[in-house]
């Protein structure tokens, strides 16, 4: 029995027995008293219903949520003696105590957990705020989980309906960068976090749902502890396709323009020469045995500079 009493008291978890009946507390541990900071004689004059949060008490409805879609029936919000809410998970076994029917439950703080996961849930919220305001796709990047959380735009704008909670590996994310683009971006990224360069910057091109690319300006801020250890980055993706389009179509156009200025610095002053010297020739000479066949090159460059004019205004844009 002495042993008993023992792993009861020095269980390093939160225990206590309360009655059936009457609702009372019979006895609790130390772990207990030291969690919701009431004394052992205060203990012993509540029932379990005075920790819990009555109905009407104002909630957090984002840990609430956490609680009814991501834990058991078996979490409670209980609340300390300063009112400080406690989330916990409590197992409970029918016991005899003091010849009393009586029921030992132990108590796990899951605050913080929760905790961490609310401000995961949060972040996300956030990041889907931000996308109704920005063409961006947002990124939070844990660099010790390895770990991406995206907002909507991953879907909405590239089209991978299938990542569950908006959230990827960075080996996904570096599996759908262009294959020639990928050893470059990734070794720059690699190189930014070791030399603890906090911003970096990049173009490449990213693979959509479908298969296709689309070229982003992807931009990214990374964030150290107080070691000087990279723990996490946050930045944005930035479709730009439509940008590096028009500036295809902008180079391809000055490079007909670059064609149709060597054409009229070379193959127009040929013939147009050609025909400037049989004006001369004709004006100085006059009519001769050499007459017609003036006539005849001057006729055969004219036709030459017709056809140049013609192909020039074919390549005009």
């Amino acid at each position: 029995m002495t042993s008993t009493i023992d792993l009861f008291q020095l269980s390093p978890l939160p225990m206590w027995i309360f009655d059936v009946n009457t609702r009372f507390f019979l006895d609790v541990n130390e772990a207990a008293m030291l969690l919701f900071g009431y004394s052992r004689k205060e203990f012993l004059e509540l029932t379990v219903e005075d920790l819990k949060v009555r109905e009407g008490q104002p909630r957090d409805k984002t840990i609430e949520h956490l609680i009814l879609n991501g834990l058991d029936k078996e979490t409670q919000l209980l609340k300390k003696k300063n009112g400080e809410r406690v989330y916990t998970h409590v197992v409970s076994n029918p016991v005899e105590f003091q010849e009393k029917k009586g029921e030992l439950e132990l108590v796990t703080d899951l605050t913080e957990r929760i905790e961490s996961e609310r401000k995961m849930l949060e972040s996300s919220e956030r990041f889907n705020i931000v996308s109704k305001a920005t063409s961006d796709t947002i990124w939070d990047w844990s660099l010790t989980s390895g770990s991406i959380i995206w907002n909507r735009g991953i879907k909405g704008i590239f089209g991978h309906k299938n990542i569950i909670n908006h959230t990827t590996t960075m080996s996904w994310r570096y599996d759908h960068i262009h294959p020639e683009d990928r050893e470059r971006v990734v070794l720059k990224i690699q190189e930014y976090i070791d030399q603890k360069i906090e911003r970096w910057q990049d173009e490449y091109r990213f693979m959509c749902g479908n298969g296709s690319y689309r070229y982003v300006f992807d931009r990214g801020f990374v964030l150290f502890d107080e070691n000087g250890s990279p723990i996490r980055a946050i930045g944005a993706m930035e479709d730009i396709t439509r940008r590096k389009e028009y500036i295809k179509a902008i180079e391809d156009q000055n490079k007909k323009f670059k064609e149709i200025a060597w054409i009229q610095s070379h193959m127009v002053r040929a013939p147009l020469a050609r025909i400037m010297a049989l004006v001369d020739l004709i004006k100085d000479y006059g009519p001769d045995n050499d007459y017609n066949m003036m006539l005849q090159h001057l006729a055969s460059s004219a036709k030459e500079l017709d056809a140049i004019i013609v192909n020039i205004a074919d390549r005009t844009p």
